[in-house]
């Protein structure tokens, strides 16, 4: 909270939604603490519905032109907004995307991963769909752009609720009826980076649920690519086929018992053949693996985990 208030911007310019989405202790009363001595601060509250029902709810009550997604453990770098509200004036942007630090709990800045550290964000302004198809990449973070809001007001693009990853699916429809979309390298937003995260955590019951939501997210985006036109469709066969590869290569890990219905379960959605431009050499090499038999894939991946 203290990072949005220090911005340089006029606090008449630019309104802060703090959504209560069933917070426990007492996180409403500091929110409201806040409201009462800012008047730029809403506070909406309603019933437990999870990030994306949260993110649903701070856009219908949003009346800004612009709009960007700030997560709770979050925060943006300070004095940071004017220079990006600007570029979105020149330049008539539908989207910007901004660089980002990730920290730890300390708040110390830690590396990136791979796939995070070839993201270009070299700037060249065009359209949505070629966005997605040669700039995006995989890394589907909604808190890494700042959106002009009638396009996803005009074209009814809501978060999917009960959805975990619900970014991977909301981010490419905005990128489709996005007309003009450009980045900048500035890193002006902190992600804190959990050690006891789902995406982190390897109990039983948190890879249950990681490799359950990545099942339902290639659901989501199989349905959603068929009204897609063919350019891209390439982008939708690749992060398809990246979740596809994390699924399997997880359940190797740490399920392998259950590897042949994930399996199963990826051939009747047509996930294979897998492939992706946007990857390394080594993930061509277990695409290829993977293509040729995916249960040799699990096995080798099982054995090699299993030798330390």
């Amino acid at each position: 909270m203290d990072s949005l208030l220090a911005q340089d911007i006029s606090s008449n310019d630019y309104e802060i939604i703090l959504v209560n989405d069933g917070s426990p202790e007492n996180d409403l009363e500091i929110a409201e603490s806040y409201a009462a001595e800012y008047g730029n601060i809403k506070v909406v509250s309603h019933p437990n519905k999870g990030l994306a029902g949260a993110r649903n709810t701070g856009l219908s009550v949003a009346t800004g032109e612009y709009l960007c997604f700030v997560d709770p453990d979050d925060y943006i770098q300070r004095n940071s907004f004017s220079r990006l509200l600007q570029q979105m004036d020149d330049e008539h942007l539908d989207m910007l995307r901004f660089n980002y630090h990730v920290v730890n709990e300390a708040y110390n800045e830690i590396a990136k991963t791979k796939d995070a550290n070839v993201i270009d964000y070299s700037p060249c302004i065009m359209d949505g769909r070629q966005f997605l198809v040669d700039r995006l990449g995989y890394a589907c973070y909604v808190w890494a752009f700042i959106y002009r809001r009638s396009i996803i007001s005009e074209n009814q693009i809501a978060f999917r609720e009960g959805d975990y990853f619900d970014d991977t699916v909301w981010l490419p429809q905005v990128c489709n009826v996005a007309e003009r979309v450009n980045c900048t390298e500035l890193k002006r937003y902190y992600y804190l980076q959990r050690e006891n995260s789902l995406v982190n955590t390897m109990s039983p019951e948190a890879t249950k649920k990681k490799l359950d939501a990545q099942l339902v997210i290639i659901e989501r985006l199989t349905e959603q690519r068929t009204h897609m036109d063919k350019k891209v469709q390439k982008w939708y066969q690749g992060m398809i086929s990246k979740t596809a590869l994390s699924i399997l290569s997880t359940a190797a890990i740490n399920c392998y018992e259950d590897c042949d219905r994930y399996i199963n379960w990826l051939r009747d959605y047509k996930a294979f053949p897998l492939w992706a431009e946007l990857s390394t050499k080594e993930q061509k090499l277990k695409y290829c693996i993977l293509n040729i038999s995916p249960k040799l894939f699990c096995q080798m991946i099982h054995l090699k985990n299993q030798k330390g």
